[in-house]
């Protein structure tokens, strides 16, 4: 009776205790069901830290941590802006182990609206044209975009214009007698690439540089050169001109000056909005790179932290270019006037620079004319401001003081804007002959 009593009572507790693990279990289980329930955290994107990375030319931290980020399996939309940054990082970095080595020996701040007068380019290279300028040449059913170019006899033009909301395309025309002819595509360079600007014909008639802002670019716009083929009377695939010309900002114009060996580029890397930067270096024949130099001098010489850093050991190099640009710059003062120069030769022609003229007198009549004009728009703003003082004077004394000035200058600027007129007249006579 007594054992019989005494396996009850074991029977008992062991149940008791079956029963209480069980309650443990089941809540244990609850609770880990209901963290498996709620929904994970979403990661916040580090698209700018990314961005960051790839700024500085830190391209594989940049692709390691994009690499990190797409294991996460992160949403649709975030995944495809990491293997779009991820080929930025990768071509970035491939251009910065083939950075070419360049001697740079000045550089020039400047507004996006100034671009041009940064360029001290000799007559024979051709000229950039703004928007303005190229509608008083073409019309306005044209609409340019940006800066263009025309070649040194003036019957050239290339430039860029909006397609159908597709970016923009390089477009060419030709003047023929005394007509631009309809403007047409570039053939050969909008088949793989989509937005394109900024273009400069080398005095070979071939060699093409522009921008192109694109999804293989590494920036917003790269610089690209490519080559009209004879042959097949179209231009080559184009090449992006590598480090460090071009940069993970925008890079946009490269010219070359043969005459005065020269070469400028513009990229806006470490300006403000409205800025840019104009580069001026030593144009090279063959392309030499760095070599086995030590990685973080690299990125210096790539991003082109200091241009005193590519003089090291071309020092002498760097002082004669110097001295050339100066004269270049001298040269282009005198001879350009000012960049909106545009002279009405008749029949509906302009010429935009003087070495468009073909005669060597009617040049130099018009370089007379391109300097009274100057100093006919200088008279004109001193005329304008003393008006306004007239208006503003407070008493008879200043007004009595001013007003024999007034008319001096009046009967100036008129007898200025005659002999303006009859030197037009005789500039336009000597190149008809």
């Amino acid at each position: 009776m007594n054992k019989i009593v005494f396996l009850t009572i074991i029977a008992m507790i062991v149940g008791a205790g079956s029963l209480q693990a069980q309650k443990r279990g089941g809540k244990a289980g609850a609770k880990t069901q209901a963290r498996v329930q709620q929904p994970t955290a979403e990661r916040k994107p580090k698209t700018a830290e990314i961005d960051s990375l790839i700024g500085c030319y830190l391209f594989s931290e940049a692709d390691d941590l994009i690499s990190s980020e797409l294991e996460g399996q992160p949403a649709a939309e975030y995944a495809a802006r990491l293997r779009a940054r991820q080929k930025q990082a990768e071509k970035g970095r491939m251009m910065l182990e083939a950075t070419q080595k360049v001697v740079v020996v000045d550089s020039q701040v400047v507004g996006r609206e100034a671009i041009a007068k940064a360029f001290a380019l000799h007559e024979s290279c051709g000229k950039m044209l703004n928007v303005k300028q190229v509608k008083d040449l073409l019309g306005n059913g044209v609409q340019p975009l940006g800066m263009a170019f025309i070649n040194d006899f003036g019957d050239h033009i290339i430039f860029s214009q909006a397609v159908g909301g597709k970016g923009a395309k390089l477009m060419q025309t030709n003047l023929f007698g005394d007509k631009w002819s309809s403007p047409t595509p570039l053939d050969g360079i909008g088949d793989s690439l989509s937005t394109e600007g900024f273009p400069f014909m080398m005095a070979d008639g071939t060699t093409l540089y522009f921008a192109s802002k694109d999804e293989g670019s590494l920036g917003g716009y790269d610089i690209y050169v490519t080559r009209y083929d004879a042959g097949s009377g179209q231009y080559l695939k184009p090449e992006n001109v590598g480090m460090p010309f071009c940069s993970p900002a925008n890079d946009y114009l490269m010219a070359y000056d043969e005459v005065n060996n020269l070469g400028w580029f513009v990229s806006d890397r470490n300006q403000p909005a409205d800025k840019v930067c104009v580069y001026t270096f030593i144009p090279t024949e063959l392309r030499e790179t760095y070599g086995d130099m030590a990685e973080e001098q690299l990125l210096r010489m790539a991003a082109l932290h200091s241009i005193g850093d590519t003089q090291k050991g071309n020092k002498a190099a760097a002082d004669e270019a110097l001295k050339r640009l100066e004269e270049a710059r001298s040269a282009h003062t005198a001879t350009a006037g000012n960049d909106d120069f545009c002279f009405d030769v008749g029949y509906g022609k302009r010429y935009v620079s003087l070495s468009n003229f073909k005669n060597a007198r009617a040049r130099e009549k018009a370089e007379e004319w391109t300097k009274k004009l100057s100093r006919q728009s200088q008279l004109a703003d001193m005329l304008k401001e003393n008006r306004s003082k007239y208006a503003a004077a407070r008493s008879d004394t200043e007004r009595k003081a001013l007003a024999p000035v007034i008319l001096r200058q009046e009967q100036e600027l008129q007898t200025q804007e005659l002999q303006l007129r009859a030197l037009a007249n005789e500039v336009r006579k000597l190149e008809s002959n």
